[in-house]
């Protein structure tokens, strides 16, 4: 039997050289769902349930579609935090092109974290299939900033699911929004992710005067 493809690493690059296809290649995991393979032909439509329905579009129908995806039509079973994470993801709830994004961590049929980056300001999302609790390290994107960039103070705008703890006006709007303010670059921040559940982070610079 013939090798579909041929992978090796050159200088931090993983390159596959396929048969009749140009040489394929990315540095990370997020590059796979950036550039987008072009293998299979977009979906007629894009309906989304339920967490595990996220998972398998993230993992198996967008980083091999090069062609504009249908708009994602979620179900009951996709929180409103979780929602906004996946067009995160997407990159279709926001009016320009990021400058970098990357696929954090994550496993097939578990949850997914992902980074995008619009100039000095990083939006982190994340979703899950199960009830789970994520913590994202800011200092893993902070560091990819331009050195100039960087600054010691961040204003963390918080989009998550509603817990036992969270007043009744947030349970009935099945969704929490908060401001973090004197957040350092070496902050962890922790959250409890409900079934089908989510959150996004925008972690807004504090200049100093």
């Amino acid at each position: 039997m013939k090798p579909v493809a041929e992978l090796a690493w050159d200088d931090g690059v993983l390159k596959a050289s396929t048969p009749n296809l140009p040489t394929l290649s990315w540095r990370r995991p997020g590059d796979l769902a950036e550039a987008r393979l072009n293998c299979d032909p977009p979906p007629q439509a894009m309906d989304l349930g339920n967490g595990g329905d996220l998972l398998t579009a993230a993992f198996k129908v967008v980083p091999f579609v090069r062609e504009p995806l249908p708009e994602p039509v979620f179900g009951g079973g996709v929180t409103l935090p979780a929602q906004e994470a996946f067009k995160l993801f997407l990159g279709v709830n926001v009016s320009e092109k990021a400058d970098d994004f990357r696929v954090l961590r994550g496993e097939p049929d578990d949850f997914l974290v992902c980074a995008r980056r619009y100039h000095d300001v990083w939006k982190v999302g994340a979703f899950t299939v199960e009830p789970t609790t994520l913590t994202v390290r800011f200092e893993d994107v902070w560091r990819l900033l331009p050195e100039a960039s960087r600054a010691t103070e961040y204003l963390v705008e918080v989009v998550r699911d509603p817990n036992g703890g969270d007043p009744p006006e947030a349970q009935a709007a099945h969704v929490v929004r908060e401001a973090l303010p004197g957040i350092a670059p070496d902050a962890r921040i922790c959250l409890d992710l409900a079934a089908g559940g989510g959150f996004t982070l925008t972690f807004w610079p504090v200049k100093s005067a």
